[in-house]
């Protein structure tokens, strides 16, 4: 395209085309971001606002989309983009270091970090964000460029990106847009065409980009693509001007601002929020568009609270008349005067008896309106899946790891918008390789910054010797690199967490201070940990200390695998002692399980030998008691006998004496009488001792086996 009234004309053209396919998703974008303010004060209708404000009616506002947003965008703090290089084709390791390290120290020296979080703080707070690559020379003695990378303070100002990128594709053409006052524009650019015009003339002819007051001034960015034979891809140039739409203007140093980017990629990045297309039509969502409805509900409800409390009359009391006669001065001052006591007349004026004044009483619906608060409060978590453990607030968790869990369940919800970021720096990767050839392509010397974010000042292009005399030769030029883009935690939160865990190690384990104290002391933060840290490498054994990229003289190399081979051989050795020893374990497990089960074996038949004898025993005393008993009643039996035949003799003298024949027959009646008693009385005896017998015999007969 040539310079002239065509190619300005396509310029304007192009930003009203940007301009229309984005109308949509800005009108959205604004209206997120008046609901991700924290003042709120846009959270309103205006049309309601208006209204409500004419007629004297509070509109408060109680932001609370903008913790949901920073709850998003703080995780991303917490994170550290890392673009690791590796060499490819015929580039060395060396270089690829190098290539690693400027690619720290251009994100260090820009700031990227500012960048990077501004751009995933509009994505989550309005729909998309974006951050930037420019040239810059090094200082103005010098010819010589530098990458950086620069934050999108309003990602309003760009035009003809977003798009293209919900759809994967590249942007043809693109702008960055500012809005000069009319004064700030004749001072930058006294030699502007523009300025020779009467204003209203020029506001005629900029098709909208001259106002009464500004002119927009545009970075116009343009891709020019060329056939070449042989190449099955064009061959892809970016250009760039700036322009007022009616001239190209010039640059700082007076000249065109016409340039060639010296990259063939987009240098706007866009970092985009949950993104869709519904029917051919691309759609950008933000964590604040779902909350806006609970949002609004929450405002209108709290103002209503206010509303009606402001509104409530004081709750009179219902008196009589003539019931505070005398009194009127107490009780109008009850609002404001503490008294401990109210006089009032117990009658009316008729004389008649009335009861005490009493207060009406209403209670306004504010318990109502504070329940319903809280379930849109409940609506907004709900929503977006980020719940009281990951705002802060205190939940039904207890412990740490059930806080955590939750918190990394509302993680989840939210994590395609760090995700996201974590695409844009394959964009932003693929521009620092392509760029850093090309512009770091001169002898000079050039800063990096290490994994542990220390500087180091290294020659570049050329090939010399460094302090320890090696030859160096890092080929930046024309270096065709690949890499990986990885997020992690930034580099002070791992070395706290390296600390703590080096401090955990060393406290069961205090002897290893002589091995890792000095990188335990680099992760510190105290102060003089780099000096001690120093003092102890110095005191580490010789295989230990760091050369500084030296290397190992042939014959420690030799003792250090010496050494190696004996540390294998004692690794051996050992693990062939713990087999052995694990054996004699098993086999002392088995034995004492054979011995405890022998114990029991003889436990048990020594029970039961004395279950036996105590039968034995049983039977013994047993037979006893019936022997003894046996005697009892033999001895029984003759004194029974001695007994009778003594009766005997008693009743014959007795028979003998009387006189007469009548005596003599009552005594012989009575001596049967007293004989057949004794009969009787020796048949059951004979009877008894028969039964106790008999007992005898079956207990003996049943003893007799076990026996």
């Amino acid at each position: 395209m040539e310079e002239g009234d065509d190619f300005l004309g396509i310029a304007r053209k192009r930003f009203a085309a940007a301009a229309e396919d984005e109308k949509q998703l800005r009108a959205k974008f604004i209206d997120d971001l008046r609901f991700a303010s924290p003042d709120g004060e846009e959270q309103w209708d205006a049309k309601i606002a208006m209204d409500r404000k004419a007629a004297g009616r509070p509109t408060l506002s109680f932001p609370r989309c903008h913790t949901f947003v920073q709850q998003v965008s703080n995780e991303a703090r917490q994170k550290k983009p890392q673009i690791k290089f590796a060499p490819r084709l015929d580039q060395d390791k060396d270089t690829a270091e190098i290539l690693e390290g400027l690619a720290r120290f251009i994100q260090y020296d820009s700031q990227a970090q500012v960048a990077y979080e501004t751009a995933i703080e509009y994505s989550a707070g309005a729909s998309w964000g974006f951050y930037r690559f420019l040239t810059e020379y090094c200082n103005d003695d010098s010819d010589d460029l530098e990458l950086k990378i620069k934050p999108v303070l309003d990602p309003l100002t760009v035009y003809g990106v977003v798009v293209p990128a919900i759809f994967g594709r590249k942007p043809r053409y693109w702008f960055v847009i500012e809005d000069m006052p009319k004064e700030d524009f004749e001072a930058q650019y006294p030699k502007a065409e523009m300025n020779s015009l009467s204003w209203a003339e020029a506001e005629k002819q900029g098709e909208g980009w001259v106002g009464s007051d500004t002119v927009r001034i545009a970075e116009y960015w343009w891709v020019e693509e060329e056939r070449v034979k042989g190449k099955r891809r064009p061959q892809v140039t970016i250009k760039t001007c700036k322009t007022n739409g009616m001239e190209i203007l010039p640059g700082d140093d007076g000249e065109s601002s016409k340039t060639e980017w010296p990259g063939t990629i987009c240098n706007i990045v866009p970092v985009l929020g949950k993104q869709m297309i519904i029917e051919g039509k691309p759609r950008l969502f933000s964590v604040v568009r779902p909350q806006k409805a609970a949002q609004q509900l929450i405002n209108y409800s709290k103002s209503r609270i206010a509303e009606t409390l402001s509104t409530s009359p004081i709750t009179p009391f219902m008196v009589a008349d003539g019931q505070i006669e005398g009194y009127e001065e107490e009780w109008s001052t009850l609002n404001t005067t503490q008294r401990p006591f109210l006089r009032y007349k117990v009658v009316d004026t008729s004389g008649r008896p009335i009861p005490p004044p009493v207060r009406q009483t209403f209670e306004p619906p504010i318990a109502a309106l504070s329940s319903f608060v809280a379930q849109e409060v409940d609506d907004m978590k709900a929503t977006t899946g980020i719940f009281d453990a990951s705002l802060g607030n205190s939940a039904n968790e207890i412990s740490g790891k059930a806080i955590l869990a939750r918190k990394d369940q509302s993680n989840l919800t939210t994590m395609h918008y760090i995700d996201n970021l974590a695409r844009s720096f394959k964009q932003g990767g693929d521009i620092i390789a392509e760029l850093v050839p090309k512009i770091y392509d001169t002898e000079r010397e050039i800063e990096i910054l290490g994994e542990d974010e220390k500087q180091k000042v290294v020659t570049i292009n050329k090939q010399y010797q460094d302090g320890s005399g090696k030859s160096r030769h890092y080929k930046v030029k024309d270096a065709n690199m690949s890499y990986v883009v990885t997020m992690g935690q930034a580099f002070d939160s791992k070395r706290a967490e390296s600390f703590d865990t080096m401090q955990q190690v060393l406290a069961s384990a205090p002897d290893l201070i002589h091995i890792i104290g000095d990188i335990f002391f680099k992760q510190s933060d105290l102060a003089g940990a780099d000096q001690i840290a120093e003092r102890l490498q110095k005191m580490l054994p010789p295989n230990l200390q760091d050369g500084d990229g030296e290397k190992v003289p042939p014959q420690a190399q030799a003792q250090i695998q010496q050494l190696g081979q004996h540390n294998q051989a004692l690794n051996a050795a050992c693990q062939t002692l713990e087999k052995q020893l694990g054996q004699l374990q098993f086999e002392k497990t088995a034995k004492t399980v054979e011995h405890q089960g022998k114990m029991q074996e003889i436990a048990a038949k020594a029970r039961a030998d004395m279950a036996l004898e105590d039968k034995k025993l049983f039977t013994a005393v047993t037979i006893a008691e019936i022997n003894t008993n046996a005697q009892i009643v033999s001895d029984r039996e003759s004194d029974r006998n001695a007994l009778v035949a003594q009766f005997h003799e008693q009743a014959h003298d007795v028979a003998m004496a009387h006189v007469g024949a009548q005596q003599a027959q009552q005594a012989a009646e009575q001596q049967a009488g007293h004989q057949q008693d004794l009969q009787a009385q020796s048949a059951d005896a004979q009877s008894q001792q028969s039964a106790q017998d008999a007992a005898q015999q079956q207990e003996a007969q049943a003893a007799q086996p076990e026996e």
